[in-house]
This record gives C-alpha cells, sequence and structure tokens, in this order.
C-alpha cells in the first residue's frame, strides 16, 4: 500500500514506517494520522510483520508534533476533537499491539512526536535526540501523551517532564526511562552499514539518511531477527498473535 505522508516497506519480518515529512520536521498532518494508524494496523494483521520499526526521515527530527498550520481552522468542535483524536488510538493501539514496536528516533522529538516514541516498546535514541512536551507554556496539558510517558518514567520522574516544559537530552532520556539505549547517529556513508552487519544492538539505532530518504531503517534488526529461531528457547517473555 502506498502512503502520501509515509513511507512503509516489509523485508524479511521487518516492517519499516518513515514519516515522510521532514521539510515540517515531520510534524503529524490529520492525514499522517490517519496514515500511521492504518499501517500500523495493516502489520499487526499481517503475520509476516515479525516487529515494525518507525522512524522519521530528514536530519532535522524523528516528529516534532502536530502540524499548526491551519489549527486555528478545524471546524467544529467535533472535528477538532477528531483530529486530535487520532494521535490518542495510535498511542492506545501500540500499546495493545502483539507485534513489537520499535522507535529509531533522532534529532527533535516533541510534543505528539515525544509521546508517540515513548509509546513504543522499544526506544533507540542517537546522542543527537532532543525530547521535550513544549504544551505547557501554551497553558495546556499534553493529556494525549501523558500516558505513554508515565508509564515509561513513573510519577515521580515523568511529571516533573511533562510539567517542566524543558526539552531534555537522549542521555537525560534514558536515566528516567524514556529511552531504552542511546547509541552515536551513525555516519551517513554506504559503507558504514558494514558496521550494522555485525548483528550488535546498537545498530538497531542507527541507519542512512539523505535528504528525505532513509536507507532500510530495519537493517540491523533484521541481523537480530536471523540470530535465534525462537525467543522463548531464551527463556524471554514472548507476546505472541492469536
Amino acid at each position: 500500500m502506498s502512503y502520501e505522508t509515509l513511507l512503509a516497506s516489509l523485508t524479511d519480518g521487518v516492517a519499516c514506517i518513515t514519516l515522510n515529512r521532514p521539510e515540517v520536521r515531520n510534524a503529524l498532518s490529520r492525514t499522517m494520522v490517519a496514515e500511521l494508524e492504518a499501517a500500523l494496523a495493516s502489520f499487526e494483521a499481517d503475520p509476516a510483520a515479525r516487529v515494525v520499526v518507525l522512524a522519521g526521515a530528514g536530519d532535522r527530527a524523528f516528529c516534532a508534533g502536530a502540524d499548526l498550520k491551519g489549527a486555528g481552522d478545524r471546524g467544529t468542535t467535533l472535528q477538532a476533537r477528531e483530529s486530535f483524536g487520532g494521535l490518542a488510538r495510535i498511542l492506545e493501539a501500540m500499546a495493545r499491539m502483539r507485534t513489537p514496536v520499535i522507535a529509531q528516533v533522532h534529532g527533535f522529538a516533541l510534543a505528539g512526536g515525544c509521546g508517540l516514541a515513548v509509546g513504543c516498546d522499544i526506544v533507540i535514541a542517537s546522542e543527537d535526540a532532543t525530547f521535550g512536551l513544549p504544551e505547557i507554556t501554551l497553558g495546556l496539558l499534553p493529556l494525549i501523551v501523558m500516558a505513554p510517558v508515565l508509564r515509561a518514567a513513573g510519577t515521580k520522574r515523568g511529571l516533573p517532564f511533562v510539567l517542566s516544559a524543558e526539552n531534555i537530552s537522549a542521555r537525560e532520556a534514558l536515566d528516567i526511562g524514556l529511552v531504552s539505549r542511546v547509541v552515536p547517529r551513525r555516519a551517513r556513508e554506504r559503507n558504514d552499514r558494514t558496521g550494522a552487519a555485525r548483528g550488535r544492538l546498537e545498530s538497531d539505532g542507527r541507519r542512512d539518511r539523505q535528504g528525505s530518504r532513509v536507507d532500510d531503517p530495519g537493517h540491523g534488526v533484521r541481523q537480530g531477527l536471523a540470530l535465534p529461531a525462537r525467543a522463548d528457547d531464551a527463556g524471554l517473555p514472548v507476546r505472541r498473535r492469536a
């Protein structure tokens, strides 16, 4: 299936979804939210998809939050509620998915983009990643994204992050539990891909980027999938498909 605002592929069990609006730092438009909801549902229903990797196109951001262009012209109250409600449905759906979702975060992950990243099962952040919830500066509580943030960080560490509106680095996000691992940002040259082929976990968070194109963000994940035949053979908990 082709999308207007996403790049999607499925190779060797790894489904890759790339937010593809780099000119606006992959801001969440109504179209992108609807397409992301559909893409996640499609891969969840596909038995060939063993893991989903969520990434952002371009050099500047994973996702800078909601696209505020035309924010004051969202029609009726119900239409405005629907335009923001799509992200809430996505976060709820990801929490219930049997297929694991891995976020590969670089650059800015702000507002809804922060919630989208933190709502994934595993978050691999590059050293240049920045996380933040600026809504409080507008007199708003980021209610939609508070659930995954507080679930990951807990109230004592997560609530100060929500209420301060201060951006934090990838290392700080790791310290409070929003991030699973921080890795060096990979060089853009193709020949650096050989390092990812060694099967190290760090390669999951690295990918080649040039302009709006992302070169195979699921490459490192496929390396890991090729290693064990069954995760439960190692005594690991596994979410099974019905």
